[in-house]
């Protein structure tokens, strides 16, 4: 049964590796690209760039060419012959050569927003910044023809053919135009536009705020739609109108059918800013704000994503088979062993039917979260929308994440420090209120010490905020009354300070949990054994050390425990008082599970660290029961 255990998890390990065809090249220029145009055959690859240079390349990802404007260039588009069209900040259109030499410059009265031409340059289409018209100029620059929208336009795109024009209003609808500008569809969308593009047939696609990738044909009919894993920042048809293609602010890029079913995504480095189709349909460029260009092979991605498919489909199967292999086996082995349980458990079938609301409770509200973790540990998870299954890419982030490493030499400090404040100063306290001699002082010493578990955690936090202030806080205040103002500091401020100012937060560290199990535990020590010892001569510490310590053993397990758990899953008190602050001197892993999950909506890494997290303080439990006994021990 081992070895079968074994063949089968290893087999899901092979399964669960992720298989991603890879980028054939990619430009890394120090730019922050906003745009790209790609030749029909595929061969070159320009791009416009918030740095005042459009760059040229070939299909190997070579530079050819640069050709300078004189503020941000908003928009390029690449001609059959060699010619590049370029827009810019600056008002003007640039018609440059193949050798990146200006042929000719047209100036407007507004900045230019977004540029489209066809490859044989018959059609030219530009929108400027809060004009509600679109403007087709001809080859040399001038206008031709003014469409009129009637509202400002966001986004506009152009059928490789000419034939379709699509443009995305502010009003939140979309504007299907014919070659000669009238208008054929007008498609209301539920968000706000930031993407389109329409193929020869007249098929658009259309991305807007709430993440979602739509797909309408020339009538304004739903095709089909998706809900990406970010907001959208390109979307991009082929020239057939079969495949679409699409890039999201947090950098993924994916290829869909048209009804919306995903084929192939990848994610790359820095923000997605724009997807686009060869002409032929046989390569993807994507370019993402890090100054990066990205060239896929159109059929190698939809093969690799197809065996992806099967590996994640084969996991399943798998899993689902271990699982159910498991409990045939462990039903075999209980009824071989004891065929008598399965017996008494139907028996008292009424009984266990009792349990069963409680117990789903338990399942719904505490196992299915954690399982929850676990599983979505290994994919790049998105609640509302497509996770991909990513194996242990999660886990293996963590071990080159410079802020877990950080993060858990910090902790180990803090479980140190905690380990100590949670069992020192509680067992002092409980010694002396229990060798307290008179029965009511005892009773009001432990009242005080509970009393003042009324007051909220985030109250006394805002104290000790108020207490370290490096201006008016009282510690450099008495220490400025004292003489020893080259003593004070910005306690919180300073990287060799704030961790131990956060250390020494609830001085004199007297939990009272942590009091009244220990004190509970010295109560309930027999008597005789300690008359006994004083019989025979034994003096406070001797009766503290040889009986009181041994026969408080199980209390001071279960409160190493308690502190162990409450000290790695703790991010609350250094979220309030430092933010993981200065620079990464209080930070810890569970903040950083924490800003994954909500700051940076990477939910799957904040899962695997979650788990990696559980794996710590089991490992920590099993080390305490291995060390400190008890007399059941």
């Amino acid at each position: 049964m081992k070895k079968l255990a074994i063949i089968i998890v290893a087999l899901l390990f092979l399964y669960a590796q992720p298989a991603f065809a890879e980028a054939l090249w990619k430009m890394d220029k120090e730019l922050t690209i906003n745009s790209i145009s790609v030749s029909e055959d595929g061969e070159r690859v320009a791009v416009g760039t918030q740095d005042a240079v459009a760059v040229v390349l070939d299909r190997n990802g070579k530079p050819l060419f640069e050709a300078q404007a004189n503020n941000v260039v908003t928009d390029v588009a690449l001609l059959n012959d060699g010619r590049l069209l370029v827009a810019s900040d600056d008002r003007n259109v640039y018609m440059v050569d193949g050798q990146g030499n200006n042929v000719w410059t047209h100036t407007f009265n507004k900045m230019v927003k977004s540029l489209v031409a066809t490859g044989d340059g018959q059609l030219v289409a530009i929108t400027l910044y809060r004009s509600d018209a679109v403007y087709l100029l001809d080859l040399q620059g001038e206008v031709v023809r003014e469409i009129p929208i009637g509202i400002y336009m966001d986004h506009i795109g152009l059928s490789p053919s000419g034939n379709w024009i699509v443009v995305g209003a502010a009003d939140q609808y979309v504007y299907l135009l014919n070659r000669e500008g009238e208008t054929v569809t007008k498609t209301p969308m539920a968000g706000a536009i930031k993407a389109v593009s329409v193929a020869d047939d007249g098929t658009m696609a259309v991305g807007t705020s709430d993440y979602k990738l739509s797909v309408f044909d020339r009538d304004g009919q739903p095709i089909g739609s998706r809900i990406m894993k970010d907001q959208l920042t390109s979307v991009h048809l082929d020239a057939a109108g079969a495949y679409v293609a699409a890039a999201d602010f947090a950098g993924n890029y994916a290829i869909l059918k048209t009804n919306g079913s995903l084929l192939w995504s990848a994610k790359e480095a820095g923000a997605g800013q724009q997807v686009k189709f060869s002409g032929d349909g046989r390569r993807l460029y994507a370019a993402s704000d890090k100054g990066q260009v990205y060239a896929y092979e159109i059929d190698g991605l939809l093969a690799s994503a197809k065996a992806q498919a099967a590996r994640d489909q084969a996991w399943k199967i798998g899993l689902i088979a271990a699982g159910a292999i498991a409990l045939i086996v462990a039903v075999y082995m209980l009824q071989r062993r004891k065929p008598q349980v399965l017996a008494r458990l139907w028996k008292d079938k009424f009984s266990y039917l009792m349990l069963v609301p409680s117990l789903s409770l338990l399942c719904v509200f505490m196992y299915t979260p954690a399982f929850s973790g676990l599983f979505h540990s290994l994919y790049d998870w998105n609640p509302v929308a497509r996770s991909e299954f990513v194996g242990l890419d999660n886990f293996k982030r963590i071990f080159a994440d410079p802020y877990v490493g950080k993060g858990a030499y910090n902790l180990l400090i803090l479980i140190a420090t905690g380990l100590v404040k949670a069992i020192v100063p509680p067992l002092i306290v409980a010694e002396l209120i229990y060798h307290l001699r008179n029965k009511k002082a005892q009773y009001w010493f432990r009242t005080s010490f509970v009393l003042s578990m009324v007051v909220p955690t985030v109250g006394i936090l805002l104290i000790w905020q108020n207490l370290y202030d490096p201006g008016n806080g009282m510690i450099n205040q008495l220490l400025e009354a004292l003489g020893l103002g080259s003593w004070t500091r910005p306690w919180l401020g300073e990287a060799k300070t704030a961790l131990w100012a956060l250390i020494f937060i609830n001085f004199p560290f007297v939990g009272i949990l942590q009091l009244l199990v220990l004190y509970s535990g010295l109560i309930g020590i027999s008597e005789e054994v300690i008359e006994a010892a004083k019989m025979d001569g034994a003096k406070t510490p001797r009766i503290i050390r040889s009986i009181h310590l041994p026969l408080l053993a199980g209390q001071i397990k279960l409160l190493v425990v308690l502190a162990v758990i409450a000290i790695v899953q703790d991010f609350g008190t250094i979220l309030i008082m430092t933010g993981g602050g200065p620079m990464d001197s209080t930070y810890v892993p569970a903040l950083q599970m924490y800003f994954a999950a909500t700051k940076f909506n990477d939910l799957g890494y904040a899962s695997a660290l979650g788990v990696t997290m559980f794996a710590a303080i089991f490992i920590l439990t099993i080390v305490n029961m291995k060390f400190i006994k008890t007399e059941a021990d």
